[in-house]
């Protein structure tokens, strides 16, 4: 039987026409929703009129001064003797007067404190059975040690916090450690101006520095380990945090809370699951991370959760070990992490030896103003360098999902990101939905409670084979060779197939694409990705227009614009990131395979298209004689 004839060209290029005009439809309808959504997503309520920040007291000189020191002689003279000289001899002088007429703890010197009151603690470990409650305005407690190691105060984990000022203004603490407790070692709560100055917070059950709900609150020059959670934890608070070392925690530094405007400036941030983390700030948040210096924060504890290790009573735990058991889960081997944070500029630190990344930022998509991951801007930051000028790569230097509004990054230094190009500042981008795969590892693997820890995310331990983005792409790579068979047996099945080695370039785009997808997310290469991408979208291309060719017309329509979309989200991840493009255009094509493939599986699984039977010619009686017919 002779195949089918082809119809017209003008037909061909008509139909080609519609199928064209039908995707930049559907593109320019896409964009200008999106741009829609974005608008609402940035649009802000009107605030209050703003209330002025309290400016945080300064040291004082005057007013009644009370003494606390310790009957312990020899611990008074061991912590005492590394103190300067003639510091040395003052606080000799000031002992014997304590011993004649001062208090022998903190507590009793608090009771009896009028306010604008100085209280002075002489060097030594003074322990607590119940949290020490400060309410009392403009209270100043000061460490006369060179550091707060020379005077720790500790609960010995019998107290929930150590001290916790509530309501109090004009609070000025300095020079003292506090420790041991089963929640926040220092907790200040609704309070109005306070400085904490030289402090020092170890061996917390929670965090070791608690700022809630309070206003006016610096904290500069501390330092905080050993903590559960986060070392210095600001929340719904205006603070900053100025000079700080953290070290040995969950989380180095964390700011959360929708009503926080808060900053982290001049930081040393090493040794903590993830160095700092900014968290589910509000619309109208603005958060300052500048010049901090961070670096190896890889601690992964999670392995212990659940051992004999954790099980046991904080006061018998390993701390000097190092053992931490933390109820919040933080992603190992982040320098900077902004999670759903609003308003945050992230400029001039200088971050190596992240096994992760050095920066990592996510938002919450959709189109509701206050998701967060909106208007953030990473600027100037120096990775992969130490302070001697040695290279130090991070694993990534930049991991972002994609999703958020007017998220900018003008990095220059970058070594390896992820996605391989981002969205320069003083551009137009916004995106309520970013990367799919980006985006399912976040929902699986981002903040939250360690009692349902994932056992697929290498944020939280997880390795090789486990790790949720390859099991993903391998299961994508599958699906997507034999999605491209039966296609091509569906093309083969038609009136008119494919003449033989049409498939020939398209398979081998297809399939170099889906195991260069495999191979890139194993290694975490986000430029390979993008190349991956590419190839099987080129593969599609090819073959759909060897389907449409054939005669299959709608399945290969169908997979030019599945194809010519997968190319541009190859161009969005490698080249340049489109700012009209309110989605990741990997959205676009993850949304079309399911239909696509109802089509393919029924054209390759179907019943068989026949061609059009041949028109029957009646033939007509032969009227000639016998004789004068050519066959006699």
């Amino acid at each position: 039987m002779s195949p089918a004839p082809r119809p017209p060209r003008s037909d061909r290029r008509l139909a080609a026409l519609a199928f064209m005009t039908g995707v930049l439809a559907v593109l320019v309808f896409t964009c200008y929703v999106g741009g829609s959504a974005t608008e609402s997503r940035l649009a802000e309520p009107d605030p209050f009129p703003a209330v002025p920040e309290p400016d945080a007291p300064a040291y004082r000189e005057d007013g009644p001064l009370l003494l606390v020191c310790t009957d312990d002689a020899e611990d008074f003279a061991e912590r005492n003797e590394g103190v300067v000289y003639s510091e040395r001899i003052a606080n000799e002088r000031l002992q014997e007067d304590c011993l004649a007429d001062g208090y022998r703890d903190l507590p009793a010197a608090i009771a009896a404190a009028e306010p604008n009151a100085r209280i002075q603690i002489l060097p030594g470990h003074y322990t607590v059975d119940t949290t020490i409650v400060v309410e009392t305005a403009g209270l100043q407690i000061e460490g006369v040690g060179d550091s707060p190691d020379d005077v720790q105060v500790s609960a010995h984990f019998a107290a929930d916090a150590v001290l916790t000022a509530h309501a109090a203004s004009g609070l000025y603490i300095k020079g003292v450690a506090f420790g041991q407790a089963r929640g926040a070692a220092l907790r200040l709560t609704a309070v109005e101006s306070a400085m904490l100055d030289e402090v020092g917070a170890f061996q917390s059950d929670g965090a070791g520095i608690h700022v809630a709900d309070s206003s006016g609150v610096e904290v500069r020059d501390c330092r905080a380990e050993a903590a559960d959670t986060a070392g210095v934890l600001i929340e719904n608070s205006s603070a900053h945090v100025i000079g700080c070392e953290a070290t040995g925690n969950a989380a180095g530094i964390e700011i959360r809370g929708t009503d926080t405007t808060a900053s982290a400036v001049g930081n040393r941030l090493h040794g903590n699951t993830t160095g700092l983390v900014i968290a589910d700030s509000g619309p109208a948040a603005e958060i300052d991370v500048s010049d901090n210096v961070v670096y190896g924060n890889n601690a992964d504890h999670y392995g212990l959760l659940g051992t004999a290790a954790c099980e046991t009573d904080a006061a018998e735990r390993d701390w000097t070990g190092g053992v931490l058991c933390p109820d919040r889960t933080y992603p190992v081997g982040v320098g900077v992490l902004v999670a759903n944070g609003t308003g945050t500029a992230v400029a001039e630190n200088r971050i190596w030896n992240q096994q992760t990344a050095g920066v990592a930022a996510w938002g919450r998509p959709g189109q509701e103003a206050g998701l967060g991951g909106d208007r953030n801007t990473f600027s100037g930051n120096v990775y992969g360098f130490r302070e001697d000028g040695a290279k130090h790569r991070n694993r990534l230097d930049v991991w972002w999902d994609g999703t958020g509004a007017a998220t900018c990054f003008d990095e220059s230094g970058t070594h390896r990101t992820t996605p391989s190009v981002l969205p320069a500042c003083g551009g137009d981008v916004a995106r309520i939905a970013g990367d799919p795969l980006r985006t399912l590892k976040v929902w699986e693997c981002g903040l939250g409670d360690s009692d349902d820890l994932s056992a697929t995310c290498d944020w939280l331990g997880a390795r090789f084979t486990d790790r949720l983005e390859f099991q993903t792409a391998v299961a994508f790579a599958a699906v997507l060779l034999f999605l491209a068979g039966a296609g091509w047996l569906g093309a083969a099945r038609s009136p008119n197939p494919p003449r033989a080695g049409a498939m020939t370039f398209s398979a081998i785009a297809t399939g170099c694409g889906a195991l260069l997808f495999v191979l890139a997310v194993w290694s975490g290469r986000a430029d390979y990705e993008a190349l991956a991408v590419a190839l099987w979208g080129g593969g599609w291309l090819l073959a759909g227009r060897s389907w449409f060719r054939s005669g299959v017309r709608f399945l290969g329509g169908f997979t030019v614009i599945v194809g010519g979309i997968a190319v541009l989200d190859a161009i969005d991840r490698g080249v340049v990131t489109l700012a009209p493009m309110p989605v990741s255009p990997a959205w676009l094509w993850l949304g079309l395979l399911p239909l696509w493939t109802l089509f393919a599986l029924g054209a390759a699984f179907g019943p068989r298209r026949r061609g059009e039977e041949p028109v029957q010619v009646e033939r007509t009686p032969v009227t000639a004689p016998v004789n004068d017919r050519w066959d006699w």
